[in-house]
């Protein structure tokens, strides 16, 4: 006796576009689902504006009172500086927070004014200022030519250089927190998809849908429909994202840009077309909701493999067990924009990393289809996956 939709040996799009737009009303269309959505944009926005003001240092004032601003040199970075008249002018300005810290100056001393809960950057700035001035002041009576010991050292200015890849820690654990939120969508949504095939195929609904429909039809349709519902969320936590940098006045955020994020989003999809295809293979092996977390567990711990992997490179981008893994579905599917995120992952890397990604996709599409049809329809006890394999 043939199965319901063994005659329908052809793959025809419009059949799964029915399927697929089944799925967006059924996921889509729910309080749960919208309420999914604001949560997760209120989350991911209050992640950006933590990392904002974990990352900006905002500038410290401090008043140089009874000099001259410019005899204390040119002030540390964050320090913006101001002037007084006095001891008494700079006491008030401190004690009355209009500035961090004060530097007075009465003959030929410098007194440093702060409060008990004056930062370390504006006591190190103050302190710097003083430093500078009690230097000016001592070539001064040295007779030094100021202007030309000004030339010869502005001639002789230090140059910075970067050696090697590496990323600020603050940077690098903004990056590795949004990819590990937006690939934790893998596990709630391989769920939901295995959840489905599961009611399904209890209510016998699939039974009749395999009427008119070959079980590859049926897969790739619902697959396909709850990929979309995962993305409209992707979306909405990426929206999330660029709200919130666009509210940060300073624009020299710890977060990933627009490209970086755009390259983040093509790895998700790639990794998670590989995870929705057996989520949804593993919801076919069994006929009860009750049964579904034995079977599921292989696969979600393959799934949360790369969650943790990428935990432990975020440590260190420059291990040498980072060079091969970064190569290794499906662990290249977070490592990649992790390291892409913060400049370090190459194009050619990256090419190669998806090619082999792709690869591992299209035989775990391939393989889920085969288990699905060939248990779907099996009702009853649950179905080990080496039985669905060689049915």
């Amino acid at each position: 006796m043939k199965r319901p939709g063994s005659r329908q040996h052809a793959l025809r799009p419009t059949r799964v576009r029915l399927v697929y737009t089944r799925e967006l009303r059924a996921r889509m269309c729910t309080r749960g689902y919208v309420v999914g959505l604001a949560l997760l944009s209120l989350v991911t926005f209050g992640l950006v504006m933590g990392f904002s003001m974990l990352g900006g240092t905002g500038d410290s004032t401090v008043a140089v009172c009874g000099a001259p601003a410019e005899s204390t040199g040119t002030a540390p970075p964050g320090i913006r500086v101001t002037s007084c008249d006095g001891m008494a002018d700079g006491r008030k300005l401190v004690e009355n927070k209009d500035a961090d810290a004060a530097v007075v100056v009465t003959g030929n001393r410098a007194t440093l004014l702060s409060r008990a809960d004056t930062g370390d950057q504006a006591k190190a700035g103050a302190e710097a200022l003083a430093t500078s001035w009690a230097g000016h002041q001592a070539l001064l009576r040295q007779d030094v030519d100021l202007q030309r010991l000004e030339r010869d050292t502005a001639a002789a200015e230090l140059t910075t250089v970067t050696v090697g890849k590496s990323v600020g820690a603050l940077q690098l654990g903004a990056a590795a927190t949004l990819i590990i939120v937006l690939f934790t969508q893998i596990v709630n949504q391989g769920s939901v998809i295995a959840q489905g095939v599961v009611e399904e195929k209890s209510t016998r609904v699939v039974e009749v849908l395999l009427a008119t429909l070959t079980p590859l039809e049926l897969l790739m349709g619902k697959v396909a429909g709850i990929i979309t519902a995962g993305m409209v969320q992707v979306a909405t936590m990426l929206g999330a994202v660029v709200c919130g940098q666009a509210l940060v006045s300073d624009t020299s955020t710890e977060l990933p840009g627009a490209q970086a994020l755009v390259v983040t989003v093509l790895w998700f999809l790639l990794t998670f077309a590989l995870f929705a295809s057996l989520y949804a293979a593993a919801g076919s092996l069994v006929s009860r909701p009750e049964d579904l977390q034995g079977v599921l567990t292989p696969v979600m711990l393959l799934a949360l493999a790369p969650v943790g992997t990428a935990t432990a490179a975020a440590t260190d981008l420059s291990a040498s067990w980072i060079s091969v893994v970064q190569y290794i579905p499906p662990f290249s599917g977070l490592l990649m924009p992790l390291k892409a995120s913060v400049g370090t992952a190459t194009l050619p890397e990256q090419l190669i990393a998806a090619v082999l990604l792709l690869a591992a996709t299209v035989c775990c599409i391939t393989l889920a289809a085969r288990i699905y049809s060939n248990s779907v329809l099996r009702v009853g006890a649950p179905v080990r996956w080496r039985q669905a394999l060689a049915a």
